[in-house]
């Protein structure tokens, strides 16, 4: 059995809403050690929604634990596809492998992924898929855009999805997280939630401080290096 460096713990809360359209869902590899963690967002206050979100985060870390986050994106878009669901989910996937010096992370929409350093710095690793991310690019806006940041451009269902990686060597941490945690929270906020030594501890603490300002469904899924 190979060991893997990684603890990982995570936590949800549900705001006000009327359902719990967040998912996540993580998978590991008793032989390899390998470990895959997916977050979504179900788009919608719905069943439906929600039941997409879950969908989408079961088959992605099933095909990332044995392929890569980006195969398991896009198995989680052709089950959704064959599915009588016509809801669609943000989503981010990440594949831990203790043969790999890097960590594979892709996603789609506004869930997100962030990493806090060696030397204690944190570090977004995803940008938003929104109408809102795009003006900022492209434009001298600055700051939030209420009408445009949830306007998403890529999906579970939609457009293509991105990678990017991160060297694992010089990881403490690792966020994944659903838009209710990272609109919410700062920097400050993420780092100071990073920090706690038990990563379910550390779930718990951020998806309860984004809750206390917060009326959205709000996932966080935590990994500590050890």
């Amino acid at each position: 059995m190979a060991p893997t460096p990684w603890r990982v713990g995570g936590a949800q809360h549900q705001g006000h809403r009327e359902v719990q359209a967040d998912a996540f869902a993580v998978g590991g590899d008793r032989a390899t050690g390998r470990i895959a963690v997916c977050v979504t967002d179900g788009i919608g206050d719905t069943t439906e929604a929600a039941e997409a979100a879950q969908l989408a985060a079961d088959e992605a870390v099933h095909a990332a634990l044995t392929v890569t986050p980006e195969a398991g994106c896009t198995v989680a878009r052709e089950s959704l596809a064959a599915s009588d669901n016509l809801a669609d989910a943000s989503i981010v996937t990440a594949l831990f492998d203790p043969d790999h010096s890097r960590i594979a992370i892709t996603w789609a929409g506004i869930c997100r992924a962030y990493a806090l350093t060696e030397d204690g710095q944190l570090q977004r690793a995803t940008y938003d898929h929104s109408l809102g991310e795009r003006i900022r690019r492209h434009t001298t806006q600055r700051g939030p855009l209420a009408l445009y940041d949830r306007k998403i451009t890529r999906t579970v269902a939609r457009h293509e999805f991105v990678t990017t990686s991160l060297p694992a060597h010089t990881i403490r941490s690792v966020l994944l997280c659903s838009d209710g945690v990272s609109r919410l929270l700062d920097d400050h906020a993420i780092l100071r939630g990073l920090t706690v030594s038990d990563p379910g501890d550390a779930a718990q603490f951020l998806v309860a401080s984004a809750g206390i300002n917060g009326s959205d469904n709000a996932t966080a899924v935590v990994l500590h290096q050890s």
